[in-house]
């Protein structure tokens, strides 16, 4: 029991950390990335009718060169215009996004990756990486 008990101490100490390390500029970076993303999830729910819950997963971000440069949002937008051309494609395109895709996690990587599993993707964006929606319809396309 007292090992469960440091464990978790030193979990939360150690996420306490990361949220009090934040800056106010870093937070609010953060803030409108989230909410530029969210309006993008809309017409995604529209086109495939069904609910994508949509996050970016901070806890490695982006540095301050790339902020200046890329949009986090914009490379997560471009695995939501994947899925939605997964459901314009076909009937049974959306029929397997409505079965399999229930949220979508952008994070931050050395290199682009993608996963699904149990309904969630988790993309690893790498600002050096190109033509992102159309290797998640790929992914998409063979996984799905």
């Amino acid at each position: 029991m007292k090992v469960h008990v440091g464990v978790s101490a030193i979990a939360i100490a150690v996420f306490s950390t990361v949220a009090n390390a934040q800056s106010l500029k870093d937070k609010e970076y953060f803030a409108s990335q989230e909410k530029y993303l969210a309006e993008k999830v809309p017409y995604v729910t529209q086109k495939c009718e069904t609910n994508i819950a949509v996050k970016i997963d901070w806890s490695t971000p982006p540095t301050a060169d790339e902020r200046r440069t890329y949009s986090a949002y914009g490379y997560c937008e471009a695995v939501l215009d994947a899925v939605r051309r997964v459901c314009e494609g076909s009937a049974a395109g959306k029929d397997a996004v409505k079965q399999k895709i229930k949220s979508v996690t952008c994070g931050f990587g050395p290199q682009r990756s993608i996963a699904l599993k149990d309904g969630a993707i988790d993309y690893k964006i790498n600002y050096n990486s190109t033509n992102d929606a159309d290797y998640v319809f790929e992914y998409l396309q063979n996984n799905l």
